[in-house]
């Protein structure tokens, strides 16, 4: 965990979507893994950052009432349009103020707490790191890395790749538009960036759920 010093001064966590593939009737953040649903991991995980937003939409009284039990200074960011709008959306709500870096991450991820720790190790405030993570996501988004592995030079939907886009990325100087596609289209358009390789896993369909809960021991959980 990083120290109150660590350049990392604003996190946003993207939870306005309904996660209808899990077909639980409740936003991903929300959804149980073991004893804790996904947003305590990752609200512990961001414990020393003092500015945490989080875009709400869907049942978003059930994600304040919840969050507030552990973070009671979190900024919470109203998405009303969260059923006709992505995740990009919901990250320019957040951030049309910001002109320092921020984190961003996605709502449904369990993410490895070591593995998180080095990723904010990179975040100096000098460049953006995009995160990667190993290919096993039912609908992954392959990130395609140059020969050295440092950088990632291209996302696909569709060539597939041993990595996959993380859900989570630390930005400077990305701009966020309004009426964009997906974050990682956002991230697309200042590729090449440097990488660092995170161990996660997304939560978003029901063979991804089995497979985060298989995770835990493994994470450190």
């Amino acid at each position: 965990m990083q120290s109150a010093e660590h350049p990392v001064k604003h996190a946003i966590i993207s939870a306005a979507g309904l996660g209808s593939r899990l077909e639980l009737n409740m936003p991903k953040c929300l959804v149980d893994i073991g004893s804790r649903k996904i947003i305590d991991y990752q609200l512990e995980l961001l414990s020393d950052i003092e500015d945490v937003r989080i875009v709400i939409g869907f049942m978003e009284d059930a994600v304040i009432d919840h969050v507030l039990r552990t973070r009671d200074d979190a900024l919470f960011v109203r998405n009303p349009d969260y059923q006709s709008t992505t995740n990009s959306y919901s990250l320019h709500l957040a951030t049309k103020d910001l002109t320092a870096p921020f984190l961003t991450i996605d709502g449904d991820l369990l993410i490895e707490p070591e593995s998180f720790a080095e990723f904010l190790a990179r975040c100096d405030g000098s460049q953006s790191i995009v995160g990667v993570t190993e290919a096993k996501s039912e609908e992954a988004v392959f990130a395609h890395l140059d020969s050295d592995e440092h950088a990632i030079r291209a996302f696909s939907l569709d060539e597939k790749s041993p990595y996959e886009w993380s859900g989570i990325a630390y930005l400077k100087n990305v701009d966020i538009q309004r009426n964009a596609g997906f974050v990682f289209r956002e991230i697309d358009r200042y590729l090449p960036l440097p990488i660092q390789k995170i161990a996660c896993h997304e939560v978003d369909t029901p063979e991804d759920l089995n497979n985060a809960i298989n995770a835990l021991g493994s994470y450190g959980y």
